[in-house]
């Protein structure tokens, strides 16, 4: 998200926006994928392999043809052959590709309109590095060329202070091929997307105004390419949504499309999840800003420890200025996208793009709208549920068994034990449905178990009792009946079924009754849930 992604076996990367042919039924919601751009080279791939990948991010490398390797003619060593990677990090706005001496290329999924500079705007650069006094003038030149100037002149205009020119059309263009060079782009597509594409480098793209289906480059380049989609507003039509396009004028003065430029220069390479536990209570930096102040996070007067789980994800990034070493922290910050319900529980964060005055774009996935955040680390916390068996409440702090079944009125009460007496006699476990069904059924018994002894210890003693179980196996042929006689709770019963049936099951023969330890992933699994 918010990209779904296909590597073709033509040494392409198929990128997809999903969400633009959205189309909501009843029952469901289908995000139906369409390469809408595809990233790739004009040279021939000879093969493609995963390099990297962790629990955020993938890297895949395609390599250019043997004969494409200078100096290299029948050369099979990956190493010495050209190639490029992309790096694909779940919550990037942006689709990255490293290229080394291969010739780029962009495919759509129909047509290409055009590819042209971006409009003239009043760069966010002056904005968001106001307060960075301490920047050197080195970064802040480096850092232009991903603003946009005053003028779209393809050359620098000056030095401090000045603005250094992005993109311009080459005379070289002519009526059948345009010809344009610089490091910032916009590409449209026949279907209405467009596509902000920013480069390390000087670059100089061609598109065939007959064809209009790829732009490409004509000589190799060394360095970074990045797509980012300017999405949409979203339309709803016959319960099908589809997307109107921007124009250059409201492009200009999105505060989305100058977020996404600002950021261009910081790319993710990898991620890490890390998960923490605390107790107290937690304050979303999303109920903080809603307010209007920033809540200090407090501890409740809550004796459970470890009710508070915290999850940090960690990117590390490389920059397009430094592109021989990665850091966790770059010359620039890192822009991503969250999930909405990760944004409602982030508790620390550089910055969250809540208002749509720092960022009006609306990028989507199918669990809704995503919510930018700025910075190479983020948290969000999520309170623990308090798992067991007992019924559990809580007045002041102080944990309190079997009070809320004590406070249901004595019919209620009634009720549920005749129901859960009614329960035991149908439905019960089936030794011959495998480890997973007989699973469900058993956890079934104890839950009526459960339920009975809590409503018989409130009855009786206006709390939790637990009644221990009165019959016991006598051996492996030979199984104790449940114990029914009239003067028998329906809690004693349940607990006599549910050992009946554990004991049939542990001692049985069944193919599936055997359990083993899995020293591959870890946990009990059953014989058939190996070959599974």
């Amino acid at each position: 998200y918010p990209y779904s992604f296909q590597w073709s076996p033509l040494g392409r990367l198929q990128v997809s926006y999903s969400a633009s042919r959205r189309k909501i039924q009843s029952n469901s919601i289908q995000d139906a994928f369409a390469p809408d751009v595809s990233i790739g080279s004009v040279d021939n791939i000879h093969t493609r392999h995963v390099v990297k990948y962790d629990s955020l991010s993938v890297t895949l490398r395609y390599y250019g043809d043997a004969k494409e390797t200078s100096g290299k003619q029948n050369s099979t060593n990956l190493d010495e052959m050209k190639h490029w990677d992309t790096y694909i990090v779940q919550g990037s706005p942006y689709v990255t590709a490293r290229y080394y001496g291969l010739r780029p290329e962009l495919t759509a999924l129909s047509d290409f309109t055009d590819i042209s500079c971006p409009p003239t705007m009043k760069t966010e650069e002056e904005r968001l590095t106001r307060k960075q006094s301490n920047s050197t003038h080195s970064n802040r030149r480096r850092m232009s060329i991903f603003s946009q100037p005053s003028s779209p002149s393809p050359a620098a205009t000056g030095t401090s202070g000045k603005k250094f020119g992005v993109c311009g059309v080459s005379e070289k263009s002519t009526r059948q091929k345009k010809v344009i060079t610089g490091v910032q782009f916009v590409v449209t597509t026949q279907e209405g997307l467009m596509w902000l594409v920013f480069a390390s480098e000087p670059i100089t793209f061609e598109f065939e105004q007959a064809a209009r289906r790829n732009i490409k480059t004509s000589k190799p380049f060394q360095g970074v390419i990045r797509l980012a989609l300017v999405p949409p507003p979203p339309i709803n039509v016959s319960n099908v949504t589809a997307s109107a396009p921007l124009d250059m004028k409201q492009l200009a003065s999105s505060s989305g499309v100058k977020r996404l430029i600002y950021h261009a220069g910081t790319f993710p390479v990898g991620g890490a999840v890390n998960w923490s536990f605390r107790s107290g209570s937690r304050a979303p930096l999303a109920s903080s800003i809603a307010s209007g102040r920033r809540s200090l996070r407090q501890l409740s007067s809550s004796t459970k420890e470890n009710n508070i789980g915290s999850v940090t994800f960690t990117f590390s990034t490389m920059h397009m200025s430094s592109l021989e070493s990665a850091s966790s922290s770059a010359q620039m910050e890192l822009l991503m996208l969250s999930l909405p319900h990760h944004a409602a529980s982030i508790s620390s964060a550089d910055k969250i793009l809540f208002n749509p005055q720092d960022f009006d774009l609306f990028f989507r996935c199918i669990k809704g709208r995503m919510v930018p955040v700025v910075g190479s680390s983020w948290t969000y916390e999520e309170k623990l549920t308090s798992i067991g068996f007992d019924d559990e409440t809580s007045i002041d702090g102080i944990q309190n068994t079997g009070l809320s079944v004590s406070t249901l009125d004595q019919s209620i009460r009634d009720l549920i034990l005749q129901t859960v007496d009614s329960d035991l006699n149908i439905n019960l476990p089936v030794l011959e449905s495998g480890a997973y069904g007989f699973g469900k059924g058993i956890a079934r018994l104890a839950q009526l178990a459960i339920i009975a002894d809590s409503i018989e210890g409130a009855n009786a003693h206006g709390k939790h009792t637990p009644t221990k179980n009165v019959t016991t196996a006598k051996d492996d042929s030979q199984f104790a009946k449940p114990n029914t006689p009239s003067s028998s709770t329906t809690s004693q019963r349940a607990y006599a079924l549910l050992e009946k049936y554990l004991t049939m099951w542990l001692v049985g023969d069944g193919s599936d009754r055997r359990l083993f330890y899995d020293v591959d992933l870890g946990g009990i699994v059953s014989k058939d849930g190996l070959k599974d």
